[in-house]
């Protein structure tokens, strides 16, 4: 019982979310500190995508009708972050993708949303020690 109330739903993914916040600041960080890297190329985290299909219902649980059917994948391993190498057009003749101002703009708004979630999580918390102790 105790374990739900620590682990819900909603403290799990505001946990999750705030594990790739902070991965994606180091990826960010990377990119920028590549900025002069003679064909370096920019990274990405993907794991908005995936919560959103998470939500929609779009990994819902197949029926088995048969024990040799192949078992579905668990949720949890599909809200991992990935990393992706983003090979796309070099504005530069070094081959280096990284625009300074883009990357600054994604780690000041990535910044905004770790503040967020990080809000989010201590209100839950206080929401469940009031639930507890009955009082503010």
């Amino acid at each position: 019982m105790l374990d739900k109330l620590l682990n819900s739903g909603t403290q799990m993914l505001l946990q999750k979310s705030l594990d790739v916040a902070s991965l994606r600041n180091e990826v960010l960080a990377d990119n920028i500190a590549n900025v002069n890297t003679p064909g370096f190329k920019r990274k990405e985290v993907i794991f908005e995508d995936k919560i959103r299909n998470a939500m929609a219902g779009n990994n819902s649980k197949l029926n088995l009708t048969d024990d040799r059917h192949i078992q579905a994948q668990d949720n949890n391993a599909q809200l991992e972050p990935e990393i992706k190498k983003m090979d796309d057009l070099s504005y530069r003749n070094d081959e280096n993708n990284v625009d300074i101002d883009v990357e600054s703009a994604k780690m000041a708004k990535n910044i905004v949303l770790y503040d967020f979630l990080g809000q989010s999580m201590s209100n839950e918390l206080k929401l469940l020690r009031i639930a507890i102790t009955g009082r503010r």
